[in-house]
């Protein structure tokens, strides 16, 4: 009996220790009129594992004159685009997701962007999430003439070391990324408010 209330509670205590791994902390904040999305695991209550908050992933994004990672992902007509297909040109990667409410605000932004610079040297790119269909929708309704690109959850989100839309990252003509991350509609739209790195015509 002894042997088999210690198993009992040995049980109990794992059933514990697997729903708080799968309890997930949803933290919404806003920040520069941007809906910026955490999702933290409560790993680090159990003992011997680290949580997200632990974690050493850089998640305030990469800065400028570090190489963009390498990005290759289905559009939503299901052909791939790689970023370095790119080179030569500056682009503006913008991540984003068709239900999030600040990057809905900065879409018809980007549409008019898309169109004044189409050839002057700045090509835009969107890396979003959610599934094709949802994302088709959004990109008709704004009038996107740009490739939309599809990650799943935050995979290339986390090789840019930011976890939020929107978010946007310069990339000029050698792949390197040369100015910090711009984040929420402001930030993003004064990447290329400056002439100088795109060229004639900047907005």
């Amino acid at each position: 009996m002894p042997q088999q209330l210690l198993d009992v509670t040995a049980l109990g205590v794992a059933v514990i220790a697997i729903f708080t791994l799968l309890a997930i902390t949803v933290q919404v904040t806003r920040r520069y009129g941007q809906v910026l999305i955490r999702l933290e695991a409560l790993e680090r209550q159990v003992p011997g594992v680290t949580g997200l908050s632990g974690s050493r992933l850089e998640r305030n994004g990469l800065r400028a004159g570090t190489p963009a990672p390498h990005v290759d992902l289905s559009d939503l007509n299901g052909g791939r685009v790689a970023l370095e297909s790119f080179r030569g040109r500056n682009v503006l990667l913008v991540f984003s997701d068709p239900n999030c409410p600040p990057c809905d605000a900065l879409a018809p932004h980007l549409t008019r962007l898309e169109r004044s610079h189409r050839d002057n040297g700045l090509s835009l790119v969107m890396v979003s999430r959610g599934d094709v269909e949802e994302n088709r929708r959004k990109a008709v309704e704004h009038g996107f003439q740009f490739p939309v690109l599809l990650q799943r959850r935050w995979e290339v989100s986390k090789e840019f070391g930011i976890f939020a839309t929107p978010v946007g990252f310069l990339i000029g003509p050698d792949g390197v990324i040369s100015r910090d991350v711009g984040i929420g509609m402001d930030e993003i739209m004064a990447l290329v408010a400056d002439p100088a790195p795109i060229g004639e015509g900047a907005v």
